[in-house]
């Protein structure tokens, strides 16, 4: 939702140890000082029925178990790039999806359930529903630390690789002009 993308958007500067798991997951380039665009991402169920979330024991090829945080990971729910005037992809970021839940009702409708149905329990995000990952999470960002001062585009695109059945994928991807400083 572009929304939440631009209203939760800032540069901030963290430390992150070797061992961080932010380094073990790939969500920065290095140890030490590291400057991170940082946002949210909300994906919005449009369609007309429930996106029902597999658990990792039914379908163990689209999870990776993290041993940082103790969990699975679902693999490929969201991809980030930050590309230059010129369309090149200068940095690249991924959601490190846990809980897919219904967070809070993005679209209003007399056949729309207007009470959370799916939670880190019973995952999923019911038609109209949204599921929100702030920019204070561990990996809701991308990297800037050595990208120089200028307009850039943030790309968002959630179900990249196409996992969950959809009857368009020309909504899945969100722009937005960003200046880094």
């Amino acid at each position: 939702e572009r929304d939440v993308l631009l209203r939760d958007m800032h540069v901030t500067t963290e430390t992150f140890g070797a061992a961080s798991c932010a380094i073990v997951e790939g969500c920065v380039d290095g140890p030490g000082d590291r400057r991170l665009l940082r946002f949210a991402t909300a994906a919005v169920n449009q369609g007309g029925a429930d996106l029902v979330a597999p658990d990792a024991a039914s379908r163990p090829d689209l999870f990776a178990f993290s041993a940082c945080h103790g969990h699975y990971h679902y693999e490929g729910f969201a991809e980030y790039q930050l590309r230059d005037g010129a369309g090149n992809v200068v940095r690249v970021g991924h959601k490190q999806a846990y809980c897919m839940e219904d967070s809070y009702q993005a679209i209003d409708g007399p056949e729309l359930m207007c009470t959370a149905r799916y939670t880190c329990e019973s995952q999923g995000i019911q038609a109209g529903w949204a599921d929100l990952y702030g920019a204070d999470l561990d990996c809701q960002w991308i990297d800037i630390t050595d990208v120089p001062p200028g307009s850039y585009e943030l790309v968002v695109s959630v179900n990249p690789s196409r996992t969950f059945e959809e009857v368009t994928f020309d909504n899945n991807t969100t722009t937005v002009t960003v200046t880094i400083p």
